[in-house]
């Protein structure tokens, strides 16, 4: 280890993996013709310094070793490794720092002094992982669409939706607005009618005084008299209670204050033809008055 670089201790450690672990890192980031035509072109050096042409093993060693490093190393590229895996190798590795040793430290400390920076590389224990054993720190999100068929068929359904939103605005553009009307109705004014006054009926006619000794002929009944009636309560509570249910209909219920009107109106209606009705009630005559016959009474006194 002493003089040798890390990356020496990696690849020494490397060349003791088996054949297929190494072909497998290998080929990770590189295909088998690319692996073939690096040892095609690539030479090694013995332990004598000798110069001989790499084979493929050589290369994939190589490769390999390039795709081995700390897991501290994989953290600071954004990867972590994956549960359950194992360090494929186990080596002391060169690791800097610029904090004094052990024995700087406890002889500033017996001079009163604080131990100076010591930069200075020293051995650690370390475990190394494979670009096999990794992966992203955090997963990508799955692609929406799987293939390149299916983003055809998402563009051609946003073209058409787009077309349909075009042809909506524009038949909203070109049909014109509605005109929208406001019906005011108003109260018709309440004029106070006085009740009709009633016909007096007219004087009896006098009777002629009869003699005492002839016999008073029994008075006709006289035809019942109808008297003039103004309209009834009821019609007029009635009516009072139809314009109060006008009144009360809010002014959007259009269909509620024309109902609400309607009945008012036959309410004051049927009020007026109980007036006239009343007005056109014509008092009945007196039943005429018999005359007596004095010749006759006369007559049958004599006889």
């Amino acid at each position: 280890m002493k003089g040798m670089t890390n990356n020496q201790i990696i690849m020494n450690e490397a060349a003791k993996l088996d054949p297929a672990t190494l072909h497998a890192i290998a080929t990770a980031h590189h295909t088998p013709e690319q692996i073939a035509a690096m040892a095609a072109n690539a030479v090694t050096t013995d332990e004598n310094g000798d110069e001989q042409p790499a084979t493929i093993a050589d290369v994939e060693i190589i490769l390999a070793a390039a795709e081995l490093h700390t897991f501290d190393y994989w953290k600071k590229e954004g990867k972590s490794v994956k549960k359950g895996e194992t360090h494929l190798i186990e080596c002391y590795l060169w690791k800097y720092t610029t904090r004094p040793s052990k024995a700087q430290r406890e002889a500033a400390e017996a001079e009163g002094k604080e131990a100076a920076p010591a930069p200075h590389f020293y051995p650690t224990k370390s475990h190394l992982f494979s670009c096999l054993q990794v992966h992203d720190a955090k997963q990508a999100p799955a692609g929406r669409f799987g293939s390149v068929a299916a983003i055809m068929e998402y563009n051609k359904k946003l073209a058409a939706e787009r077309k349909a939103a075009k042809a909506a605005a524009e038949q909203t553009a070109s049909t014109p607005a509605p005109i929208i009307t406001e019906e005011h109705h108003e109260l018709p004014e309440l004029v106070h009618v006085d009740p009709l006054p009633t016909k007096k009926a007219a004087k009896k006619a006098s009777k002629p005084a009869a003699p005492k000794s002839a016999k008073k002929p029994a008075a006709q009944p006289s035809a019942p008299q109808k008297a003039a009636q103004p309209a009834p309560d009821a019609l007029h509570k009635a009516e009072r209670k139809a314009c109060a249910a006008f009144l009360a209909v809010p002014e959007t219920d259009r269909k509620g204050q024309a109902a609400a009107l309607d009945t008012w109106r036959k309410t004051r209606k049927a009020v007026e033809d109980a007036k006239q009705a009343t007005a056109a009630v014509a008092v009945p005559d007196e039943a005429p008055v018999k005359q007596l016959d004095f010749e006759s009474i006369a007559a049958g006194l004599l006889a």
